[in-house]
């Protein structure tokens, strides 16, 4: 527990990884100075009648941060580094990895005025449905709520369609059977049992062979042509979920219901087409889950879900076009 600590923030559209920012503060140090940005500093950043008035933010923090009991001020900032490097008595900054190199030289500005270094407390990003970072600007577009529910359809690129075709894991490569034999080889070698199958073929080619995935994915066509096997797939499994997701769409309903599907055996059905569903699997699968899926023309794709994966398919998320329904 520190004396003094100091935090900075804009505080537009108020939501939860604010108050998981601010809560951070007020659990580190009895007192907190908490910096807020003004017009002058806004104006380089942002379009200014896009933000919540000063006044107005600054009265949202002082009501979420009362119930702390503790002493506190709120002081405009008109700079990166407000009062930081002007108050000599502070013993902590509060900061992300965002903010961390920002922090990183209003310390140098100290320690050039004979001032003790601040030290840095980080907080973890709070994320939305969709496993990306909850920000003010992400509100502002309308793209998720102060809770980071989605409230936008993904809808994908022709050229992210032609990027696409080239997958960037490891991938199984020839006739259908050679390479269903092949994958499950490779599983049993690697002693994983931990799959989710997206797609009815690659499903199914597992069932067939006596490896059961934890969860498939399936939408009851290959190449947009009905399969006799769909309801054989289904009684495997107790636990079923349905999810309405159009041709060339990731639909907002299907981040919470996948997310849901995947903490148990399931099977998700889906009603139009599952193609685009390996992103959000991937983004929101426990690392070192594994994923497969069907490379029409090609073979069968693995992917190891790790932090760097999800990076990878949160930068592609970016790339995509959003559509307010």
């Amino acid at each position: 527990m520190h004396n003094k600590v100091i935090i900075g923030g804009t505080f537009d559209r108020f939501h939860i990884g604010h108050e998981a920012f601010l809560d951070k503060a007020f659990h580190s140090a009895k007192k907190i100075i908490i910096g807020l940005t003004t017009p002058v500093m806004l104006k380089k950043i942002v379009r200014q009648d896009s933000i919540w008035a000063f006044k107005e933010r600054k009265k949202i923090v002082e009501d979420f941060v009362k119930k702390y009991k503790k002493e506190f001020s709120i002081i405009p900032i008109e700079d990166i580094f407000g009062p930081s490097t002007e108050i000599e008595d502070l013993d902590a900054i509060i900061a992300t990895e965002e903010t961390k190199h920002t922090c990183e030289r209003i310390n140098q500005i100290r320690k050039r005025k004979g001032f003790k270094p601040l030290e840095i407390i980080l907080v973890p990003f709070i994320y939305a449905e969709d496993c990306k970072i909850i920000s003010s600007s992400r509100i502002r577009n309308g793209e998720i709520d102060r809770n980071g529910k989605i409230l936008v359809d993904y809808s994908i690129t022709n050229r992210l369609r032609e990027d696409l075709k080239t997958p960037k894991s490891m991938i199984f490569e020839g006739d259908n059977l050679t390479v269903t034999k092949d994958v499950i080889s490779y599983m049993d070698e690697e002693g994983i049992d931990d799959i989710v199958c997206v797609g009815d073929e690659v499903s199914h080619d597992f069932l067939e062979n006596g490896f059961k995935p934890r969860n498939i994915i399936i939408d009851g066509k290959v190449k947009r042509k009905q399969i006799d096997y769909f309801d054989e797939m289904i009684k495997k499994y107790a636990n079923r979920f349905s999810i309405s997701n159009s041709p060339g769409i990731i639909s907002k309903e299907s981040w919470r219901i996948l997310k849901d599907a995947l903490k148990k055996e399931s099977v998700v059905i889906v009603k139009g087409e599952e193609d685009l569903l390996v992103v959000p699997t991937i983004l929101l699968a426990e690392n070192n889950t594994t994923i497969v899926y069907g490379q029409p023309g090609r073979g069968k794709v693995i992917v190891k879900v790790d932090e760097n994966k999800k990076e990878y398919v949160r930068q592609l998320l970016t790339h995509f076009n959003t559509i307010h329904r």
